[in-house]
């Protein structure tokens, strides 16, 4: 995880960034869980499989994708969306 604290910021965001760290892994490894049972979901079909919220889901989802482990899936060389959101499946 990124570091996005800055120096003059006050302690309860390094506070509030030290915690989230704590729960990124885990929260990754719900979505992870769901991407394997369903194959392909949106954010907001991830957040009713997993009980995370979609803001959750959508900080952890660019992450995931850089390690490799998700991309978004493509339809006709575009990003195939669902109820408007982008659809996503395990690499």
């Amino acid at each position: 995880m990124i570091n996005k604290v800055r120096a003059n910021d006050p302690m309860s965001s390094l506070s509030a960034m030290q915690r989230s760290a704590r729960f990124a892994g885990k929260h990754a490894t719900r979505i992870m869980a769901a991407l394997r049972d369903e194959k392909s979901l949106t954010a907001g079909e991830m957040a009713q499989c997993t009980g995370m919220t979609v803001e959750q889901i959508c900080r952890r989802l660019p992450e995931l994708e850089r390690s490799g482990l998700t991309q978004v899936v493509q339809f006709e060389q575009a990003d195939l969306l669902r109820d408007g959101y982008r659809v996503w499946e395990a690499v």
